[in-house]
């Protein structure tokens, strides 16, 4: 359900989604859910993307990416 491109040399990462949303939506709804916080593809006109950064410590970055994989289960049996 999750694709992403690996980054070349920074602390943020392109991730393709496949949900029926627009990318704003997706991150609307995450946000709103869990807290958790990406930046929308369509404010860089690639819609269907989201921009995750990682600076974070690991044990923050492992808690966000639990959330959102809950978040993501949570739309994948919505829609079966």
């Amino acid at each position: 359900m999750i694709a992403w491109i690996k980054p070349q040399s920074s602390t943020t990462a392109l991730l393709k989604y496949d949900l029926p949303m627009t990318s704003e939506a997706f991150c609307l709804q995450l946000l709103q859910r869990t807290g958790v916080m990406f930046t929308p593809g369509s404010a860089m006109d690639m819609g269907g993307y989201l921009r995750i950064g990682y600076a974070n410590n690991e044990g923050i970055l492992r808690g966000g990416l639990r959330r959102v994989s809950a978040f993501l289960r949570e739309h994948q049996a919505a829609a079966a």
